[in-house]
């Protein structure tokens, strides 16, 4: 192989040829190129020892790039991540200078899978270009779609990492031991996190009484089990947006203070209620979402705006009091972009679709953001967990507890599932309880016959083996004794912590069919096409 030489701090340290830190990047030399909106960086970008990036300059700035000329012609697939969770087409491709690769990539050669990034919480939306002869790093530190200001103030963007990989591992394994290097302060679930979630089989149409029944069915399943499940209350039971008018114009600081006239039960009940079932109950939110911001709906909104901070606070502490174990964060990418899926669009930032200016240019985009996901954490404290639901990857990573690293799965068309599921924790495996604790996304069935048994049932196996969250949506009137028994199961299995789940063929498919858990070796049928 062709490789870089490269000298990775992890490695070093774990083989004890290090003691203190030490950045030896591309053979210990700087990047060849530095610029600063398309012109030498000159002293405005400097990088340390340890592999910090710094930007301090009295001019506006939108993006820094560093470059490094390397021979990288023997490559054979390189793996990038996402600008936030997979949208069913995430994995291994061949190089292509024009991909952009977020946050970080891993390089695969005939003997050995490197990788390069940035550690998480950058200030920076950062994406990595992998050609032949370079390597590429871009880092779009705008203030949403206007540059910066920093005002001579020095920003640390990021810290460069790297990992050389080690002969006869596998690409899996490469990739899981340089995730640590990028998230070297994981905040994790202190038990496997699984239960239950209305939304694939209520799809908004809930209420207190109707959840309490079908969650009581479920709980059954899971006597015995000293690790207690949740039960998660999905999209529905707000004072929604678009109800506003019908309640007198509903202000945004109540619109998550109570419930609506279908739901009729309030929350601190329903938490007590639930924990006199002997489990833990959980609820979705939407933080960026009011009775009061039609250029939210329309546009997309200003996350710099001081009420978002304040709305945030209020409402996590109102769900403190009520009892709640577990929020379940939403559409905190789409409200502020109003765009889904970043992977698919031939934009190189999610910046690029910002379509307001935000009234704060004095930081970045990425300080902005990041910022409110710290918001969520200290606001919600160490008493709830958090879900990162359409959550940007580096910024949840170290922050929330656990991420959905897949778009929605479905309770009503397999073809959806397949598509999302399976995708999603192949590619995101090498995260698992190193960034956070993965949430591939429900097992659901939303009315009798909407997706075969014999289907659902494997996705099911999948998940309760894989070693990540298990949620099941699932009425009671569709729980017969076959599905009561492979739930019982599943529902053991998830409950105790267990080794990740490894696709055995992530490079070859993005639907992977071959695993590797602790009790053997599993093949699953997806249906269709293999790729």
């Amino acid at each position: 192989m062709k490789f870089p030489k490269m000298l990775f701090l992890a490695s070093a340290v774990a083989a004890g040829a290090l003691s203190a830190p030490a950045f030896d990047f591309c053979g210990g030399r700087g990047p060849d190129a530095v610029t600063l909106d398309g012109k030498p960086a000159g002293a405005a970008v400097s990088i340390d020892a340890e592999g910090r990036v710094f930007l301090q300059t009295s001019s506006l700035a939108s993006k820094v790039e560093l470059l490094w000329n390397v021979d990288l012609s023997d490559v054979r697939k390189i793996y990038g991540g996402d600008w936030e969770r997979t949208y069913g087409s995430s994995g291994w491709h061949n190089p292509s200078v024009r991909r952009p690769l977020p946050w970080y990539c891993l390089v695969n050669g005939a003997d050995r899978t490197d990788g390069y990034g940035v550690e998480v919480q950058p200030a920076a939306f950062a994406a990595w270009y992998a050609g032949t002869d370079s390597l590429r790093l871009v880092l779009d530190v705008r203030a949403g779609r206007r540059p910066v200001r920093l005002g001579g103030r020095k920003l640390e963007v990021c810290r460069i990492v790297a990992r050389k990989g080690l002969a006869g591992e596998s690409a899996f394994e490469a990739g899981r031991a340089f995730c640590r290097t990028m998230c070297p302060n994981p905040r994790l679930p202190k038990e496997p996190v699984y239960g239950y979630n209305d939304w694939y089989c209520a799809y908004g149409r809930n209420s207190a009484d109707s959840f309490l029944a079908d969650f009581a069915e479920i709980v059954k399943l899971c006597d015995g089990l000293e690790n207690r499940p949740f039960a998660v209350v999905d999209d529905g039971w707000q004072l929604s947006a678009e109800r506003c008018g019908d309640v007198g114009g509903v202000k945004n600081e109540d619109q998550w203070g109570g419930v609506n006239a279908a739901w009729k039960m309030p929350m601190d009940e329903f938490c007590r209620r639930i924990k006199e079932m002997g489990a833990r109950p959980g609820l979705w939110y939407r933080p960026f979402y009011d009775c009061e911001s039609a250029v939210n709906r329309k546009n997309g909104m200003d996350p710099t705006s001081p009420r978002v901070e304040k709305q945030i606070r209020g409402d996590m502490a109102r769900f403190k009091k009520w009892g709640m174990e577990l929020v379940k964060i939403d559409f905190i990418t789409h409200d502020w972009s109003k765009r889904w899926n970043f992977g698919s669009q031939a934009y190189p930032s999610p910046l690029d679709v910002v379509s307001i200016d935000w009234q704060d240019d004095s930081r970045t985009a990425a300080e902005t953001v990041r910022g409110l996901y710290r918001t969520m954490r200290e606001a919600a404290g160490d008493g709830m967990y958090i879900i990162g639901c359409n959550a940007i990857d580096h910024f949840a990573a170290g922050l929330f507890e656990l991420q959905r690293v897949g778009d929605d799965t479905s309770g009503r068309e397999w073809g959806r599932t397949r598509k999302m599921g399976p995708n999603a924790l192949a590619a995101r495996s090498i995260h698992n309880n190193i960034f956070y604790f993965n949430d591939g996304d429900c097992v659901g069935l939303t009315r009798k016959g909407a997706i075969p048994w014999r289907r659902n049932a494997q996705w099911l196996d999948l998940v309760a083996r894989s070693g990540t969250s298990l949620f099941v949506s699932w009425k009671r009137e569709l729980l017969d004794d076959t599905v009561r028994d492979a739930m019982r199961e599943a529902f053991r299995l998830a409950s105790r912590p267990q080794k990740t789940g490894e696709p055995l063929d992530w490079m070859q498919t993005k639907r992977s069919a071959r695993w590797r858990f602790e009790t053997g070796e599993k093949r699953y049928d997806w249906g269709g096409k293999a790729k």
